[in-house]
């Protein structure tokens, strides 16, 4: 029995709400024969005597509970809360919730004086972040951290407040925090700037204990599918002209180096930078981060990323996948010394000789049906050197795919490239103004200008065409290696496919998140803000996973990998979502968007309150607290 608002007009500084009337009907349950029994039950007054005295009677029997049972904790007291909220878990209720008469009363007020305190919408969205924020062990960290430090300053809120703008709307840190009042009910009670940059320096302290709660509460709620785990790495550019300085002993060496350093940009930026790793399950939910110097090469990450996170995570055997830039000796005896194993590329263009070949014969590939897909492997073993100096030799898989849709892909990129490298050689003068990517298919001789022999006396230069068409006939062509010999062929090339999630997760942390640049300056609060970040990513992450359960969908397909509903969209629809605080009270909600509800009924929490009171709202977010 639903007793909440239903209806609002709001003319003239008149507000009309409309009330659920009757008498109150709930889901009853009883004792017969020693087991519970569930009937519908309805309240009811009368007066005896000129005394009112309550009473309740049966309006319909249900059945055994057992009947009904789900095997899922709690089923009477959810139940009950179902049929409160107009969506009963037991089928043929709905009959006893719709159609009930209704009361009409008036509030009135007058607008020129009152009208402005109730002007400004308070945001709901963030009850579905607030309780992924509990549920996630973030609260149990700060509070054990600021009890152990003696700390007074409102930890949690504070940091709610960053994560939940992070997500909401992405602004700069004291931006933040001037609009901490836009939530229905107060996040935090700090009122000092100063307050959000002391919260950086605590988070970055507890970042990695933050991390591993994290992990634990994803694995308990959610489950982690960590068979594989994906591992790339990006780069985030400050707006800055000089490098982070060394810090050094007396001697001069090196004891810390500066995190923001020139280095190779992905988005070829020219100011400092810094490089971030980033660990994602099968599901495409994050596991750690960790954070290097701008001018770290890709492959120097994995290893120390790895010792700080995954390695300590009791994972169990894990297969890494990464891509060719993170392809190294010392990087795949690491993961094998750990006891895990391996799918990295390698690149078609820069393998020996004899690769080479093998990947250009035609002996051996298997065929898709449409003669659009190709894939063969073998197993073989090399040398490779373990980072304590030592070699070792390894066995492994090497599988070589071609795909069409891949070779018109390269082809159409490096159509240019390809009639330059096709003029110079029918005109070699052009090669006087030659671009450097050219570079790999000269020729360099010594010869007498005016014979033609082979001299010590001038440099010609000339295009090797054989290794212009080697080129050519490489496109199309990747290569995988692994130390899952067992597997199929066609399951590694789809687990290696998984890295796309990484490369979306990147892109909603810069564009949807806005996590960059980066505006905050000490390696200490450029940490703290790559955590916010983290986390924020984490619950879209786990929004777009209930989603996709709910739709029916798998969750970790490689080929056509879904996530349910957009990060700029689940942004949208949680930010949307207002509430006008009115007089007595109530509040006038904003109309859900079709984006709104898919997430509410994927979470199974029913938003349809139009009119409801401030406890009605206490309850709505009660029940997103135990939505996941």
């Amino acid at each position: 029995m639903l007793d909440k608002a239903e209806e609002v007009m709001y003319n003239n500084g008149d507000v009309s709400i409309y009330h659920l009337g009757g008498n109150v009907v709930y889901i009853d349950c009883v004792v017969n024969s020693g087991k519970p029994y569930l009937r519908v039950a309805e309240s009811y007054s009368v007066r005896v005597n000129g005394v009112r005295r309550n009473k309740k009677r049966t309006i319909r029997n249900i059945g055994p509970m057992w009947r009904f049972d789900d095997g899922e904790p709690d089923f009477l007291g959810r139940l009950k809360r179902s049929f409160k909220e107009g969506r009963p878990l037991v089928p043929g209720l709905e009959d006893l919730i719709d159609d009930k008469p209704v009361r009409k009363f008036t509030v009135e007020f007058d607008r020129d004086s009152e009208a402005d305190r109730y002007s400004k919408p308070k945001n709901l969205g963030y009850f579905v972040l607030d309780s992924l924020y509990d549920k996630l062990g973030i609260y149990d960290v700060l509070s054990r951290y600021k009890s152990d430090q003696g700390l007074d300053i409102n930890l949690n809120g504070l940091c709610k407040l960053l994560v939940f703008g992070r997500v909401l709307e992405p602004d700069s840190k004291l931006g933040t925090f001037e609009s901490r009042d836009k939530y229905l009910f107060n996040i935090t009670r700090s009122e000092r700037q100063q307050d959000v940059y002391d919260v950086l320096t605590y988070l970055n302290r507890v970042s990695g204990s933050i991390q591993k709660r994290m992990n634990h509460k994803i694995r308990q709620t959610v489950g982690r599918n960590t068979e594989v785990c994906f591992y790339d790495v990006t780069n985030y550019y400050f707006e800055i002209d000089d490098n982070d300085e060394d810090e050094t002993d007396d001697n001069g060496n090196v004891i810390k180096r500066g995190l923001r350093k020139k280095g190779v940009s992905k988005e070829n930026r020219h100011t400092p930078i810094a490089q971030m790793g980033l660990f994602i399950d099968d599901n495409g939910i994050p596991i750690s981060y960790q954070l290097f110097p701008g001018n770290a090469t890709d492959t120097t990450t994995l290893r120390p990323a790895m010792k700080k996170t995954v390695d300590t995570m009791d994972f169990g055997r894990v297969i890494i996948v990464a891509d060719g830039g993170l392809n190294s000796g010392q990087n795949i005896a690491h993961i094998l010394d750990v006891g895990n194993g391996y799918i990295v590329s390698k690149s078609t263009k820069k393998t020996d000789k004899k690769t080479k070949a093998w990947i250009l014969d035609d002996t051996g590939y298997h065929w898709n049906e449409t003669g659009t897909q190709k894939i063969k492997s073998q197993i073989r073993t090399r040398k490779i050197t373990a980072e304590d100096g030592t070699q070792r030799e390894i066995t492994e898989k090497l599988v070589s795919y071609w795909s069409k849709k891949h070779h018109d892909r390269e082809r159409h990129e490096n159509q240019k490239f390809i009639e330059y490298l096709e003029s110079v050689t029918a005109n070699p003068d052009k090669l006087k103004d030659k671009p450097k990517k050219i570079e790999q298919f000269l020729k360099k001789d010594q010869v007498d200008p005016k014979t033609g022999e082979i001299l010590n006396t001038t440099t010609a230069l000339s295009i090797d065409t054989q290794k212009v068409q080697e080129y050519i006939d490489l496109m199309g062509y990747y290569t995988i290696m692994t130390s899952e010999i067992d597997k199929p062929d066609e399951e590694i090339i789809s687990k290696y496919h998984g890295l796309s999630r990484i490369e979306d997760s990147f892109r909603i942390t810069k564009s949807d998140l806005q996590g960059r640049p980066v505006f905050v300056s000490t390696p200490q609060h450029i940490n703290a803000h790559f955590l916010i970040c983290f986390i924020a990513l984490t619950m879209i992450r786990l929004i777009q996973h209930k989603i996709l359960i709910h739709q029916g969908k798998t969750t970790n397909s490689t080929h056509s990998w879904e996530s349910g509903l957009s990060a700029a969209r689940i942004q949208s629809a949680l930010n949307e979502w207002q509430a006008d605080p009115l007089p007595g009270g109530y509040h006038r909600t904003t109309n859900p968007s079709d984006d709104l509800l898919l997430i509410a009924n994927a979470l199974n929490v029913n938003i349809a309150l139009r009119i409801p009171t401030v406890p009605d709202l206490r309850k709505l977010k009660f029940l997103f607290d135990n939505a996941f």
